[in-house]
C-alpha cells in the first residue's frame, strides 16, 4: 500500500528479512505500510523503532496502555501525523 504521501523516501525493494517483518508489521499493526517503508530506508532506524514499539506494547515499558496512547495520540498530533 505504498503511496507517495510524506516527504521522506519509501524504500520499495524490500529484502527477504524485511518482507518478514513487514508481515508482522501487518499483523501486528495495521496494512498501511508507510511509516515501516520510510524507516526501512535505514536498518538501524528500523531497528530501534521496532524494539520501542516492542517495548512500550510488549508490556514491558511499566506504563500502563492508557498513558501510551495518550502520549501517541499527542505526539502524532503535534507532528501533525495520522498514526
Amino acid at each position: 500500500m505504498v503511496n507517495q504521501l510524506g516527504h521522506l523516501p519509501k524504500l520499495d525493494d524490500l529484502s527477504a528479512d524485511q518482507r518478514t517483518r513487514l508481515e508482522t508489521w501487518y499483523a501486528k499493526a495495521y496494512k498501511d505500510d508507510n511509516l515501516f517503508r520510510t524507516l526501512a530506508n535505514d536498518d538501524l532506524t528500523l531497528d530501534m523503532f521496532l524494539g520501542w514499539v516492542g517495548l512500550m506494547y510488549g508490556g514491558e515499558s511499566g506504563l500502563d496502555r492508557q498513558m501510551i496512547e495518550l502520549c501517541r495520540i499527542r505526539m502524532a498530533n503535534v507532528n501533525e501525523c495520522f498514526h
